[in-house]
């Protein structure tokens, strides 16, 4: 009994081979040339015919589980890049906060003179001037005057409110800047001495551009 049942297990186990393909070349009257699978050439052309065989049927490859791509970061270089406009300026740092907050300017009045002059004044109560005055000789000459004269005049002043302190400080040194500039003068004019004054106290306060 297990001599017989020896060539059965044989065939069944043998590969199964597919059917051969048989390829075509048909050439027509003016020459052409084509192939055709499987299906003879048409009447009227040479036709020539060749067998191929089939390679053993195989069982496909188990299908592998597939594997998750690694998430990788982006590189260093990934960033986008200019491709056209204008170059944008890089932003500057926020300037550091200052610990110490600066105090605000010192009091500040604006002063009239007798003849309508205004100015700033550090004190409310500037000193008064001496206005001169025209004096006449006996009977009204003025080439006989008899002396000097003047008239003691004092300006008036009012407090700069607090709200345009830092424009009024600022504007006070400006106006010592030109009067300094404007004179001409060398280092050891007054002039520069006061607008240097001027500008220092600026730069300490809060009114500090």
């Amino acid at each position: 009994m297990r001599s017989r049942l020896l060539p059965l297990v044989l065939l069944c186990c043998a590969p199964v081979l597919a059917q051969d393909t048989v390829i075509y070349r048909c050439t027509a009257a003016d020459g052409t040339v084509t192939l055709q699978n499987d299906r003879p050439c048409p009447a009227g052309t040479r036709q020539e015919m060749r067998r191929v065989g089939a390679l053993p049927a195989a069982p496909p490859p188990a299908s592998a589980a597939p594997v998750p791509a690694a998430s990788r970061p982006p590189p260093p270089e990934a960033q986008f890049e200019l491709v056209r406009g204008p170059l944008q300026a890089p932003a500057s740092p926020a300037p550091a906060a200052d610990a110490t907050p600066r105090p605000p300017p010192p009091p500040l009045f604006l002063c009239r003179s007798w003849d309508n002059d205004d100015y700033f004044s550090d004190t409310a109560t500037p000193e008064p001037r001496c206005v001169p005055l025209a004096t006449v000789g006996i009977g009204g000459d003025p080439r006989l005057g008899a002396g000097s004269a003047c008239e003691v005049r004092t300006d008036t002043c009012a407090a700069v409110p607090a709200e345009a302190l830092c424009r009024a400080w600022r504007q006070r040194v400006d106006e010592a800047e030109f009067r300094w500039k404007f004179a001409g003068a060398g280092d050891g004019d007054p002039r520069k001495a006061e607008y240097e004054r001027l500008a220092q106290v600026l730069r300490g306060s809060a009114c500090a551009p």
